[in-house]
C-alpha cells in the first residue's frame, strides 16, 4: 500500500493564491511527463493542452472566466482540449481512407465523449502530479463560458473544444490547513450497486450532512434554515454564469457536430 499517495490525495485542497516564483524547467517537465501518464482511450491521447505563458492572454482568460484575477497571476495556466482534430489530420496525412477503401466518416458525439474523457482524466493526473511536486492547483470551470471569445483567442478548430482549465504554482502560504472541504461518506448513496437507485429525500439529505455543517460554520447559507440544495440552487443552478455555460457549451457542441 502506497501510504504517501493516499495521504497526498486525502490532504489535497484547491489553491487560488500563488507565489510569483518561476517554475523550474525540471519541475515543469516532470509535471508534463506525469500528466501524459494518464489513461487514454486506445492510447490515442485524444486531447491537447495549451500552456498559456503570454501575460496578455492570461489577462484575457481571466476576463473570459468571470474576472477571476487568480488566472492572470498563476505561474502555470493549462487549458485541456478535447481534441479529435489532430487524429482527423493524422488519418488524412496517412491516407488511411485510401488504404482500406473506407471514406473518412463524420466526427460525432461519441468521438467528442471519448475526447472529453481523455482530456479530463489527464487534467486530474496533472492535479495529483502537481501536488506531489509541491505545487498547488485549482480547476477553473468557467473555461466553458464565452466560447466565441475563447475560440478566437486560441484559434480553436471545430473539433478541439475546451474540457478543463488548471491553474498551478507554488502556494502563497506555506501553512496548509488540515481542514478539508467536505465529501460524502463511502456509505453514501453516491455508490450504487448493480443499477441506478431511485433516491429518497433521506438518501440525499444524509449524503450532504457534512456539507451542511461546513456551510453553516462558514455562514454561507443564503437564508435561515437553508439546505445544501438551497445554497447551490441560489448560487449556481440559477446563476447567470450557469446560463452562459449552457449557452456556450451548446455553441461548441453544435459547431463540433456541424462543421466537418
Amino acid at each position: 500500500m502506497n501510504t504517501e499517495t493516499i495521504k497526498l490525495i486525502e490532504s489535497r485542497k484547491s489553491c487560488r493564491a500563488f507565489k510569483q516564483e518561476e517554475i523550474s524547467k525540471e519541475v515543469l517537465d516532470k509535471l508534463k511527463e506525469l500528466t501524459l501518464r494518464a489513461p487514454s482511450a486506445g492510447n490515442m491521447e485524444l486531447y491537447s493542452i495549451i500552456e498559456i505563458t503570454d501575460k496578455d492572454i492570461k489577462n484575457e482568460l481571466a476576463d473570459i472566466c468571470d474576472g477571476q484575477k487568480m488566472i492572470a497571476n498563476a505561474p502555470i495556466v493549462w487549458i485541456f482540449l478535447a481534441d479529435n482534430n489532430k487524429w482527423e489530420k493524422f488519418f488524412k496525412y496517412s491516407k488511411s481512407d485510401e488504404k482500406f477503401a473506407k471514406p473518412l466518416r463524420a466526427t460525432g458525439l461519441g468521438d467528442m465523449h471519448l475526447c472529453m474523457q481523455d482530456a479530463i482524466i489527464a487534467s486530474q493526473n496533472a492535479v495529483v502530479a502537481a501536488e506531489a511536486l509541491g505545487l498547488g492547483s485549482c480547476f477553473i470551470g468557467d473555461i466553458i463560458e464565452n466560447y466565441e471569445r475563447l475560440q478566437k483567442l486560441l484559434n480553436l478548430p471545430s473539433h478541439a473544444i475546451p474540457a478543463a482549465m488548471l491553474i498551478m504554482g507554488y502556494p502563497l502560504s506555506e501553512k496548509k490547513s488540515e481542514v478539508t472541504t467536505p465529501r460524502p461518506d463511502t456509505s453514501s448513496s453516491i455508490f450504487m450497486e448493480n443499477g441506478y437507485k431511485d433516491l429518497t429525500s433521506d438518501d440525499i439529505y444524509s449524503q450532504y450532512e457534512k456539507h451542511l455543517e461546513y456551510f453553516a460554520s462558514k455562514h454561507l447559507l443564503p437564508i435561515e434554515d437553508a439546505s445544501v440544495a438551497d445554497y447551490y440552487y441560489n448560487r449556481k443552478y440559477t446563476s447567470s454564469f450557469m446560463e452562459e455555460m449552457n449557452r456556450s457549451a451548446k455553441t461548441f457542441i453544435d459547431r463540433w457536430i456541424n462543421e466537418q
